[in-house]
């Protein structure tokens, strides 16, 4: 009888280690998670955010002493699967614990009274392959034409084109200045307008445009006229011209440098969420695809890098429309998948972030068509394991959709509503691309 109760004591403090060891790398592996997690807040936050998980954790039904336990930071490599403790842009911890003198139920029995467990986890960000696929349509200048009056207000539409002008160092053409010159009416002629304002005798300062047609924009358009410049000659009606009509690169090779509104602010949008990444070392990738391109479907414009100066400067380096004025969503998805399929990493979590401000209508100009190409390129990214992150940008963008493409590859859906003043759409477009930045997967390495 007595060697049966030896045993059964034996068992059950056996029993009684096993589950503590479980229990502390339980808590170990929670916060060290934690810890992961709100790195983004520096390491001290980080600290206190795993501290609250890993005594909330019990081991033995009692909390682990925060003065018994150990925070690291340090460096993961994907590749070597080695830790290595250095304060300079961590990317993983390392928590070490350990709870000592805790007492056994019948250890006494067997002339040992406690026993000591320790436990060891490390938890890293998962590093992202991430393919942005940016709408450089014909509409990302809307916010700056005459068009969107009823949105923005004159105002507003009016002080950005005068800083397009200034930005492009306040040009003039025969005697146009800034504010437009009321001369003539509608059946006034070509020849005699380009005569007044001197016009007659400068050559036109566009690839693609004429005076012509400059004239025949400030005589008709309805936008114009809504403004009430309908035959004002100047350079604020000459700007709205170029903007509505001849904003593609081949037609007016300067206006990437200006602030057109909104692309401008998704600009500087995507520089806010490449800084995140910069700054926070992240060993994220990013590819960069726009739509649409001038075969009407899109372009990848720079394949999976980690050079985030790159995708910036392509950025920055195109404008609305500037290629087609044209919105073929489902191309530019397909251009970012098959750049993930063929370049991610592996261990690496690949994702899309989709912006759009407005409805497709390519590749066959069919809305029904379009709309079910873009369903399709989801349901093959989601079939792929690439969940799609959607912006619908401005009162134009199609919600509904971008709703549903998020909804089928398990993303998430941002809308960013129309008629706010551009600073506004800026600071929100830089939430959601900080947001998204941050939203980092983490991962239990050991």
């Amino acid at each position: 009888m007595t060697f049966m109760l030896g045993l059964i004591a034996f068992a059950v403090d056996i029993g009684y280690i096993a589950n503590a060891r479980t229990e502390i790398q339980r808590a170990t592996d929670a916060a060290a998670y934690a810890a992961a997690g709100a790195l983004v807040n520096g390491t001290a936050g980080a600290t206190t955010e795993g501290q609250a998980y890993l005594t909330a954790n019990k081991v033995g039904g009692k909390s682990i002493n925060t003065s018994n336990a150990t925070f690291e930071y340090g460096f993961w490599d994907l590749n070597t699967r080695v830790f290595t403790v250095t304060n300079n842009s961590p990317n993983a911890v390392r928590v070490t614990a350990n709870q000592n003198q805790t007492p056994l139920f019948f250890g006494k029995v067997l002339n040992a009274q406690t026993f000591n467990i320790q436990s060891k986890s490390i938890a890293t960000y998962q590093p992202r392959d991430i393919g942005l696929v940016l709408d450089y349509s014909g509409s990302m200048c809307y916010d700056s034409q005459f068009r969107n009056i009823n949105l923005l207000g004159q105002t507003a539409i009016e002080a950005n084109l005068l800083q397009i002008w200034q930005q492009l160092g306040s040009p003039r053409y025969g005697t146009m200045n800034w504010t437009p010159v009321a001369y003539g009416s509608t059946n006034t002629s070509n020849t005699a307008v380009k005569n007044q304002f001197g016009l007659n005798s400068v050559s036109y300062p566009c690839p693609g445009g004429s005076w012509d047609e400059f004239i025949d924009y400030v005589q008709t358009d309805n936008d114009v006229q809504a403004a009430g410049y309908r035959c004002k000659y100047g350079m604020m009606t000459m700007l709205s011209y170029v903007l509505e009509k001849r904003c593609g690169y081949s037609d007016t090779p300067f206006l990437y440098a200006t602030s057109e509104q909104p692309l401008t602010a998704l600009k500087d949008a995507v520089d806010v969420f490449l800084a995140f990444l910069s700054d926070h070392s992240t060993d994220d990738r990013v590819s960069l695809s726009i739509y649409s391109f001038s075969d009407g479907t899109a372009k990848l414009e720079q394949t999976l890098t980690k050079v985030y100066a790159t995708v910036s400067s392509l950025c920055r380096s195109k404008q609305a429309g500037h290629y087609t004025g044209g919105t073929n969503i489902s191309a530019g998805m397909t251009k970012a998948r098959i750049d993930l399929q063929n370049n991610a990493r592996v261990g690496a979590k690949k994702m899309i972030v989709l912006m759009t401000d407005g409805v497709v209508n390519l590749p066959t100009g069919n809305t029904t068509l379009d709309k079910a190409a873009v369903i399709n390129e989801a349901n093959t990214c989601a079939s792929a394991k690439i969940p799609v992150v959607t912006i619908a940008l401005g009162a134009y963008a199609d919600t509904a959709l971008m709703q549903q493409v998020a909804d089928i590859t398990g993303g998430a859906a941002f809308i960013v509503p129309g008629g706010q003043p551009i600073a506004q759409v800026q600071a929100q477009l830089e939430a959601v691309f900080s947001q998204v930045a941050a939203d980092r997967p983490l991962k239990l390495v050991q």
